[in-house]
């Protein structure tokens, strides 16, 4: 049986899955927000993966990028790269500080990001104009009475469904299949959060380039 395509659907089928029918679809629905949040939460996948460019202001020089400002759906960040300089180094928010006397002097080169509170700090700052790309993993909109698929109902129906059932175990005591659900929400969460850098760069062992000695 094929999974899903619509929102009204998907109530359906966890009510159908989960054998209660004596929840409503507002109960049904919330299982699904909770489910939902849950795996925005837990999921770092590769279908999850976006990028964002973002321009330098002037006004913007020494000041922190605020991500949920700039991009809308934010959720975890992945990798941030200034254009013509590549990947920064990340260093704990402690560290960037220590450096903060260098924020507002364009002639060095940027090496290295920090996150603290939803915000983005580059050290040294990039100069304006510089482009600083943005990658990261989605917040994947809820399903809604507009929205009937997202990234988990079309990449990750499966997880979406154990999610959801186990945020109606609560009313559900002593279910038997509870174990179950949690055990392959859990085994899928890993291996789809795993297969991430492997879909990037195959199943072949990186090899070490051997420099000869002359």
């Amino acid at each position: 049986m094929a999974f899903p395509t619509t929102t009204q659907g998907w109530i359906a089928y966890v009510r159908n899955w989960i054998g209660a029918d004596e929840y409503s679809d507002a109960q049904i629905g919330a299982f699904l927000d909770l489910a939902q949040t849950r795996l925005n939460t837990d999921l770092a996948s590769y279908p999850m993966e976006k990028q964002f460019s973002h321009t330098i202001l002037d006004a913007e020089q020494g000041q922190p990028i605020v991500l949920a400002t700039v991009i809308s759906d934010f959720n975890k960040i992945r990798l941030v790269s200034v254009q013509g300089v590549g990947p920064l180094d990340v260093e704990a928010i402690n560290e960037y500080k220590k450096k903060a006397e260098d924020l507002l002097n364009t002639d060095y080169i940027p090496t290295t990001y920090a996150i603290d509170a939803g915000k983005l700090y580059i050290h040294p700052w990039p100069g304006t104009d510089d482009v600083v790309d943005i990658y990261y993993y989605e917040k994947v909109p809820f399903l809604s009475a507009s929205v009937n698929s997202n990234t988990f109902t079309l990449k990750h129906p499966d997880l979406l469904l154990f999610a959801a059932s186990l945020e109606a175990a609560p009313y559900m005591v002593e279910d038997e299949r509870i174990p179950v659900w949690e055990a392959k929400y859990t085994t899928g969460v890993i291996a789809s959060n795993v297969a991430s850098p492997k879909i990037k760069m195959g199943s072949t062992p990186l090899r070490r380039k051997v420099v000869g000695m002359s």
